[in-house]
């Protein structure tokens, strides 16, 4: 029993080290709500858009091992389209082997008060991304109002990322076997 609880954590915390969250300071709260994915370090960082991101995706190591990479960018540019193609670009560069998932912002506040679900920049933001090959989390969003507090919406973000790792590791075990 002891053998299998350790090989059980053994594989949990090498599935949690290839899975990332990057961007903004929504990046921080969906790590804590998320047991499989952890801050990049030198790729998260609150306040800043895609040209911020994009200049420390340059300024990276290339990362083979990273499997998947959760995205939360766009808020502190009001959705609007600072380089996503520059942006996508340098991810795949940075990580080659990995899936990229874009979680959809907060609204409703600050910068972004006059911006709904139904805005043509909040939704053309994320068509962008998908057009450029990175999954979006369609149903879930960080939604209305401040994002800087522990939200319900985090933790179903959190649960529902902590799914798609798990199937993207069965994935790739069906990969090498």
């Amino acid at each position: 029993m002891k053998c299998f609880v350790l090989l059980f954590f053994f594989c949990i915390s090498k599935i949690s080290s290839q899975s990332y969250i990057i961007g903004d300071s929504q990046s921080f709260l969906l790590a804590k709500n998320c047991q499989n994915a952890k801050i990049y370090p030198s790729l998260a960082k609150s306040g800043i858009g895609i040209k911020d991101l994009i200049k420390m995706l340059q300024n990276s190591e290339i990362d083979p091992n990273a499997k998947n990479i959760f995205i939360s960018i766009g808020v502190n540019d009001a959705y609007s389209d600072f380089g996503i193609e520059n942006l996508v670009n340098n991810l795949f560069t940075t990580f080659p082997n990995a899936f990229f998932y874009i979680v959809k912002g907060s609204y409703g506040w600050g910068k972004v008060a006059n911006i709904s679900p139904g805005s043509s920049n909040y939704s053309n933001y994320y068509i962008k991304f998908k057009k450029s090959g990175v999954y979006v989390l369609k149903n879930l969003t960080i939604g209305f109002g401040d994002p800087h507090v522990d939200k319900p919406q985090y933790i179903q973000l959190g649960k529902y990322m902590d799914y798609i790792i798990y199937k993207s590791e069965e994935f790739h075990r069906k990969l090498t076997h």
